[in-house]
């Protein structure tokens, strides 16, 4: 009996069913949080603004694979993926449970209530299916590859489950009643579910004990004999590739963890071949379809045809995703033209459903038969086709080796201009997005419009982060660890920016007035991490080649462009003018009653919080670009080759010796005298510029961000709002647009002559001096009778925008090819510009208030 039990529990049909429903405890957590939606929100106090917190959650969820990855790469081998497994499945389990007994719970945060427990378990389920993508798939690597698909069916099974479960709730379930209005007009009413959320949440408890339970049994049946210790050889036959096309039922055996690393060494310059980064790419296209785009819409595409056509493509859709990793079990497509064509075919299907989404609530064929059946075959065969791709590059990458799983399951961009620029929008994005938030705020904190001061002040008090980041680099060159305060910053900057969207209206008694003590406290660390950025994001760039130094400074601009584009989306400062009654000469007998224009500026579109929320997931995103940047094979490939090289020095007979310790710097920048020293005529280190040229190009740096970064910005309302609310809006939004566009021009025409640097420098000032004019003239400028002068003001602010930002990336191109130092010193340079520019228009402008800002309404001009 014994040995028929063993025989039993040894057969693969065994393993695969264990395999699939450890796959389904990877993320039924977060899929059934957002199935279970339409109960909860009615109960919950944030209502259908749910949704936005549990994105955000599931966006900080993703500190789990951050945190995974970090140990991969500074520790590896040291931690041990059973156990995180054990510890998440854990995790999970305790959270359903908790989450089934206090989900309804509400706790007052800042005077409002919030359902706190339901949110702060939320975020624990997210993030461990989160950390499941970086740990479950790699794990996989000690199965035979037809169990990777196996584990691709139990993680479609995760959304399948949850659906079916809600369908026999009875969630979403409406009829349509009569309006007690009494117009004859129906309105929607929703009937009782079944069983309550409580039920459901119990329901997901089990399945993710059942998982780990799965899991568990899994290890279990890793023979214990197959350990093999690093110094024994192993056997030259283990490591023939198995045949994919072999049947389901004859898979070979699992291995251990000892088997992992000794069986299947596969070097990492061998995983970016063409083939994989082309496979990679489709891997990327279809989990940006299938999981972010065409699920945000399904909704509008489907509901217009009705809810049952809506439930149909829910579960339909949910039935094909694990049918289609079944099929991948017995037919594996691995030519690149077919999985090409199939992502074609898919793409065609999807391009129908957004179609559909944009018309609604009048698609095509709204009303027939054939509508219905056309949206319900397009998510049906749009979900199978992107779900049989992913499977079978899970399956083809699993021949590739540990690695090629982990970065499979993470999804990482293949375009290093990509993450460059994606990098490089972090660095002011904060702060930029707080300046164009300003006329949301200031009407709810006590500091109203004296807050631009305030800001000001607290900005300049950063610069203390760049001027110790370059001290350090002065005096204790090599001590400080570059990457880890990027990290560092990134991080608080993303955290200070997901406090303020829901401290910044608090404030609090400070010398017995009131004040917004926590929105300043956080801006001064928004402000600290946009300073120090220039002086370690601009030398991390140095790791790369010279051409990804132009994406960063595209990314820059995006910095300013994104928020503005945001802000106009949001409606902020748009006004106006109402007549309003004032009452003149008022006496006991008569009064005199006159009329005047009072601006009235409309609400916006959504609220600061969301703005703020918005800042904090831009934030996100630029960490796990410098993520992806610093821990890519490919670039820290190259980074390894460039700095091979830069070990290479030149002997004192012309010969190429190798240099036998890492300096920390090429060459200072600040170096102390040295009488013997006569061979160095030259400030940098390729011997190209000397000390005038250095002085120049310095000079026109601190010159140029002196101007674009706070001596015209100070007094650009002044110089617009004249001309009208629009010409305010459209400079703010074209000088952003500037930015990144003369960032583009210096990827095609990298001009590096110091005279076009020259003339483009005393041309923008040119144009300055024309927008200074303008703000000195407020509040009636030139031209301000016609549309003349609301043109000339757009585009002298574009212009303006425009060339000096090309001077400052060109600047930036001859500093990176000068070393790392230099870099150092030009993020510091930067700032010491935007220093003087602030120290010299701040009693200008808000102490002797020498401009003066018209009334948009009332102010009336000589012609």
């Amino acid at each position: 009996n014994i040995e028929a039990m063993d025989s039993w529990w040894n057969k693969p049909t065994i393993t695969h069913v264990l395999v699939a429903l450890f796959g389904m405890g990877s993320w039924i957590s977060v899929n059934s949080l957002w199935v279970e939606l339409p109960v909860v929100v009615s109960v919950l106090p944030e209502g259908w603004d749910l949704p936005a917190y549990l994105s955000v959650l599931i966006a900080f969820g993703n500190l789990g694979p951050v945190a995974m990855t970090l140990t991969h790469h500074f520790a590896p081998g040291r931690l041990s993926e059973r156990l995180v497994i054990y510890i998440i499945q854990s995790l999970a389990v305790v959270a359903s449970a908790f989450l089934a007994i206090f989900w309804s719970q509400v706790v007052s945060v800042s005077g409002k209530m919030h359902s706190l427990p339901y949110l702060l378990l939320a975020f624990v389920l997210a993030l461990v299916c989160c950390t499941s993508n970086v740990t479950f798939l790699p794990y996989m690597y000690r199965f035979p590859p037809q169990f990777i698909r196996t584990f691709f069916v139990g993680q479609g099974l995760s959304a399948l489950f949850p659906c079916v479960v809600a369908l026999g709730q009875g969630v979403g379930k409406l009829e349509c009643l009569n309006s007690t209005l009494g117009n004859g007009t129906l309105e929607p009413h929703y009937l009782k579910e079944k069983f309550p959320a409580q039920n459901f949440f119990w329901f997901l408890f089990v399945m993710l004990v059942i998982s780990g339970i799965s899991f568990a049994a899994l290890t279990l049946r890793v023979p214990a004999g197959t350990v093999r210790t690093e110094n024994e050889e192993p056997d030259t036959s283990s490591d023939k590739e198995i045949d994919e096309r072999d049947k389901l039922q004859n898979g070979g055996t699992p291995v251990s963890e000892g088997q992992v690393e000794v069986l299947h060494t596969v070097p990492a310059e061998t995983f970016w071949t063409s083939r994989n980064i082309y496979l990679l790419l489709l891997l990327g296209v279809s989990n940006a379809l299938s999981n972010g785009v065409l699920p945000s819409v399904q909704s509008f595409s489907c509901l217009p045809y009705g809810t049952m056509t809506f439930h149909l493509s829910v579960v339909l859709g949910n039935i094909a995703n694990p049918l289609a990793c079944f099929v991948a079990m017995f037919v594996l497509c691995r030519s690149s033209a077919g999985l090409g064509i199939m992502a074609a075919i898919g793409g065609v299907f999807a391009a129908y459903l957004l179609v559909l989404a944009a018309f609604s609530p009048c698609p095509p064929l709204l009303g027939t038969t054939m509508g219905i059946a056309l949206v319900v075959i397009s998510w049906v065969i749009f979900t199978g086709l992107f779900s049989y791709l992913k499977v079978v590059i899970g399956s083809l990458l699993h021949e590739v080796g540990h690695a090629a799983l982990l970065w499979c399951a993470l999804n990482m961009s293949l375009f290093t201009h990509v993450l460059a620029c994606l990098f490089g929008t972090g660095s002011w994005v904060s702060i930029n997005g707080m300046w164009v938030e300003l006329p949301l705020i200031v009407p709810e904190i006590p500091e109203g419009w004296y807050l631009p001061s305030y800001l000001s002040v607290i900005i300049q008090m950063a610069n203390i982060g760049p001027l110790f980041v370059t001290l350090m680099h002065r005096f204790r060159p090599g001590v400080l660890n570059e990457v880890a305060v990027i990290y560092f910053i990134i991080s608080l900057g993303t955290l200070a920016s997901f406090l303020l969207a829901f401290f910044w209206k608090v404030t609090l008694n400070v010398a017995g007035f009131p004040h917004s003590v926590p929105l300043l406290l956080l801006t001064f660390f928004l402000s600290l991490v946009d300073c120090t950025s220039s002086v370690t994001f601009l030398p991390f760039m140095m790791r790369l080649k010279p051409q990804y130094l132009t994406s960063y400074f595209i990314g820059e601009g995006l910095s300013g462009l994104i928020p503005a584009v945001v802000a106009l989306i949001q409606g902020v400062g748009i006004l106006h003018c109402s007549n309003h009654t004032v009452m003149a000469n008022e006496t006991l007998d008569n009064s005199t009653t006159m009329y005047k224009f009072e601006a009235q500026y409309l609400p916006a579109n959504f609220s600061t919080h969301t703005f703020f929320l918005f800042l904090s997931t831009m934030m996100v995103v630029c960490l796990l670009a410098f993520l992806f940047l610093n821990l890519h094979p490919a670039v820290r490939q190259q980074h390894e080759t460039d700095r091979h090289h830069g070990r290479m020095g030149e002997g004192e007979k012309g010969t190429l010796v190798l240099k036998q310790h890492r300096q920390p710097e090429e060459k200072p920048m600040i170096s102390p005298f040295n009488g013997n020293n006569k061979k160095t005529c030259s400030f940098f280190r390729t011997g190209t510029y000397g000390w005038i040229e250095v002085l120049f190009i310095f000079s026109v740096l601190g010159w140029t961000n002196a101007l674009t970064n706070t001596v015209l910005p100070s007094v650009q309302s002044y110089s617009c709002m004249p001309y009208g609310n629009n010409a305010y809006h459209w400079s703010v939004t074209m000088a952003a647009v500037a930015n990144p566009l003369a960032c583009l021009i210096a990827v095609f025409y990298p001009k590096r002559s110091l005279k076009l640097m020259g003339f483009l420098t005393l041309l923008g000032t040119g144009i300055g001096a024309y927008i200074m004019g303008m703000a000195v003239l407020s509040p009636c400028p030139l031209f301000i009778q016609n549309h003349t002068g609301a043109v000339f003001i757009v585009g002298a602010w574009f212009f303006f925008v425009l060339t000096l930002s090309y001077v400052k990336v060109i600047i930036g191109i001859i500093l990176r090819d000068e070393g790392h130092s230099a870099l150092v010193w030009c993020g510091a340079v930067v700032q010491l510009g935007s220093i003087l520019g602030a120290f010299a228009m701040f009693p200008i402008v808000s102490v002797y208030r020498l401009f003066t800002s018209g009334d948009p309404c009332n102010t009336v001009c000589s012609k």
